[in-house]
């Protein structure tokens, strides 16, 4: 059975994912670590549950959910997914934090491979079924866990509202579509746990709209 980890990391608070079995497989979701203190804490909880990280995996390209993509890489290379449509953003995310007051000066390597809608990532028994989610951004996903029934919703669903739209590729009308299609009709008891703030659940977050 498989266990959950969350770092919230950088200035704003970015919710990074940690899904692992002890002594086994882990996946990484949103690697938002941005110096080397906050990659530390990451570190030091892998070495300490002997976590064998296989993936990372982004559910959008913004630059405050790829800051520790490359430290992840280069310590323990994981293969690095994100949706084909947000790929672009990896290579503006210094230019994109600096215009938001952000010092990043770090590089971001290219993806291992790209997401589609109703991909399947395992690792050791644990199971990820990719949920695209344009809106946000045009390249947004969701992560879905069956078993547990986890839903990582990104910056496309939060505790009691919705991501930005005003971003480059975002869409209101879209991102609404997404939820009430993609995200809503999953079960009520569904966990959300977004890209930022408290986790909530499904049957919350279902009134609104």
């Amino acid at each position: 059975m498989p266990l959950l980890k969350i770092f919230p990391f950088n200035p704003l608070q970015v919710n990074a994912y940690l899904i692992y079995e002890p002594n086994g497989a882990g996946i990484l979701i949103d690697p938002s670590c941005m110096d080397k203190s906050e990659f530390k804490v990451l570190q030091d909880f892998i070495r300490n549950n002997n976590v064998s990280l296989e993936y990372q995996l982004n559910t959008h390209g913004h630059f405050d959910h790829v800051f520790g993509i490359g430290m992840v890489k280069e310590a323990y290379n994981p293969k690095f997914y994100i949706h084909e449509g947000d790929s672009s953003f990896l290579r503006m995310a210094g230019d994109q934090a600096r215009s938001f007051g952000f010092d990043y000066v770090g590089e971001i390597p290219m993806p291992d491979g790209f997401l589609s809608d109703s991909d399947e990532i395992t690792a050791g028994g644990i199971r990820l079924i990719v949920i695209q989610v344009p809106g946000h951004s045009q390249g947004s996903v969701a992560f879905y866990e069956p078993l547990e029934g986890w839903l990582f919703s990104g910056d496309t669903l939060f505790a009691g509202g919705i991501g930005r739209t005003d971003l480059r590729g975002g869409n209101y009308d879209q991102i609404i579509t997404s939820i009430k299609t993609r995200l809503l009709t999953l079960p009520p008891e569904t966990l959300v746990f977004p890209g930022h703030g408290p986790q909530t659940s499904i049957a919350a977050e279902s009134p609104d709209f």
